[in-house]
């Protein structure tokens, strides 16, 4: 029998990465989900700077098809200043967004 942990870190493998439009961007963007441990660091780095916190999900949270990174910590004062709140509000969102369906599921909706 397995130990429930097993169960547990299986659920998020299987979790997958999500793919959102960004219509504004003229791009699809992929984002991975997120463990406690990332939020956490998160956390740390805007030092309870809502904002903050917005920018380092998007840049630690967005990949591209292949998982590799689209922004860098150099993005940041970018992402702050000369990006759409809005926009930049709603693709935080997505990547900090509790997801518990798996792509199979997704699929099958």
């Amino acid at each position: 029998m397995s130990k429930l942990i097993d169960t547990v870190v299986q659920h998020f493998s299987n979790l997958g990465v999500r793919e959102i439009e960004v219509p504004e961007w003229e791009t699809t963007l992929y984002v991975k989900n997120l463990t406690i441990e990332d939020k956490a660091k998160l956390n740390a780095r805007s030092q309870d700077d809502i904002h903050d916190y917005m920018v380092y999900a998007i840049i630690f949270g967005v990949v591209d098809s292949e998982g590799n990174p689209v922004f860098d910590i150099g993005d940041k004062v970018k992402l702050r200043r000369h990006a759409s709140s809005a926009v930049v509000e709603r693709v935080a969102n997505e990547v900090l967004a509790f997801q518990t369906q798996t792509e199979e599921d997704r699929e099958k909706n």
